[in-house]
């Protein structure tokens, strides 16, 4: 009996001691962000916060876009000091669990180190699954506010952007965990997805609204790093072909130059309506378009007379979505000559990014050292100091393999009648 008054005794004071959360955080005391800038000013840290604003949902109908987050700003020897300057003209604490994307401008991405993102890493509250981007040609918060989609947080809009990755290989989605991991890595550099700000192009705007300046984000590129350095840029195109090499394609389009192979007899050119208008029409590429089904990359290592080879195999399946120009896809070799030209287009994309980053920027951002390193651990120990001057010297070979296992519902140009 004694010991069951005991036992109870001793689960009353275990209820009274840990009831409730010792560090918790009411709602209505934090300022919730979704997305933040980082600059250098005058040598010392500016940290821009988006704060969503707490809205009753029965007024967000009524609600503009613009009202729907407030910025703050806070400036600091460091980003812990940036952060605390905020409390002194914000009445709550920036509550940073919820921060989905951390927005570098280029001069902070340019100046800083690691060491200066310490912060991000070593406090409990932000996630390592927020996406970085540098904000090219500007600072952090001449980006931050612009909402151009849907989304009422503009917070939200830079996000989807980034997540739609998936749809468009123009763009890659690096996170802080992945940049801290390539950053460590000695086989391979790091890299991180661009936002730039453009002015959008105004359509059925009134007189008086043709002054107003409407802005857009764009997020098609990638900046190069070597370590904490940044090394340049890479252009939309560059940016696909780094994702092929990486083998990071899950969907997308190849847009390529149309084989100039003229249709069988059984078709003819729509005859031409008269008209006032002059016919004659420049000299124009005509390109066609498989959309990626299934997409596999290879990466491998060859040493050839103490020469180190970098080699790259694709493989990818498609579907012929649209057709530029004068081809008849329904003969079998016609088909063979499609698929020829596409593996050619990527061929030409990947030689011509692969040399910009081995001469431009010296840094081996696809990771061909790590490859390197698992085939041959030991000459590795020897090299891995050195790796980047070897790769920027390396000589490439590129194979690529499209096969077209669909061609839509037609299988003649459009321009053409059948039968005549």
């Amino acid at each position: 009996m004694a010991r069951k008054i005991l036992f109870i005794n001793i689960i009353i004071f275990i209820a009274l001691v840990i009831t409730g959360c010792w560090n918790a955080m009411e709602l209505n005391a934090l300022g919730i962000t979704l997305i933040m800038g980082l600059d250098f000013e005058d040598d010392k840290v500016l940290l821009t916060a988006e704060i969503i604003e707490p809205i009753p949902a029965r007024q967000k109908s009524s609600m503009e876009k613009s009202t729907a987050v407030k910025y703050v700003q806070g400036i600091g020897d460091n980003l812990f000091d940036a952060f605390r300057d905020i409390t002194l003209k914000f009445d709550r604490k920036v509550y940073i669990a919820h921060n989905k994307v951390i927005i570098f401008g280029e001069e902070f991405a340019k100046k800083a180190s690691v060491n200066d993102i310490d912060l991000l890493i070593r406090d409990h509250e932000q996630r390592e699954t927020a996406y970085l981007l540098i904000a090219k040609g500007a600072k952090a918060y001449e980006v931050m506010g612009v909402a151009a989609g849907l989304e009422e947080i503009p917070g939200n809009y830079i996000l989807k952007l980034v997540e739609n990755f998936k749809y468009n290989p123009k763009v890659v989605n690096v996170n802080l965990a992945e940049y801290l991991r390539h950053f460590y890595d000695m086989g391979r550099q790091p890299v991180m997805g661009i936002i730039e700000k453009k002015e959008k192009m105004q359509i059925n705007k009134s007189k008086q609204a043709a002054n107003n300046k409407e802005y857009e984000l764009v997020i098609a590129g990638a900046a190069a790093f070597d370590k904490e350095e940044l090394v340049g840029y890479l252009n939309w195109t560059e940016t696909k072909s780094f994702n092929y090499i990486m083998g990071r394609v899950k969907t997308g389009i190849i847009p390529f130059p149309t084989p100039n192979i003229s249709a069988d007899g059984s078709s003819t050119p729509t005859s031409s309506v008269e008209s006032d208008i002059s016919s004659k029409r420049p000299t124009i590429i005509h390109k066609s378009t498989i959309d990626i089904i299934k997409f596999k990359t290879k990466r491998d290592i060859e040493i050839i007379d103490d020469n180190v080879i970098l080699k790259i195999k694709i493989k990818l399946r498609g579907s012929i979505e649209e057709i530029a120009g004068n081809i008849d896809i329904s003969k079998e070799e016609n088909i063979k000559e499609m698929e020829k030209a596409c593996s050619e287009e990527i061929k030409k994309e990947l030689s011509s990014t692969l040399l910009k980053v081995q001469k431009e920027f010296k840094s081996d951002i696809f990771g061909f050292g790590s490859v390197f390193h698992r085939k041959y651990p030991k000459k590795w120990g020897k090299i891995k100091d050195n790796w980047n001057d070897i790769f920027a010297e390396a000589d490439f070979q590129i194979e690529v393999e499209t096969n077209v296992i669909r061609t839509g519902l037609i299988s003649t140009p459009i321009g053409r009648i059948k039968g005549k």
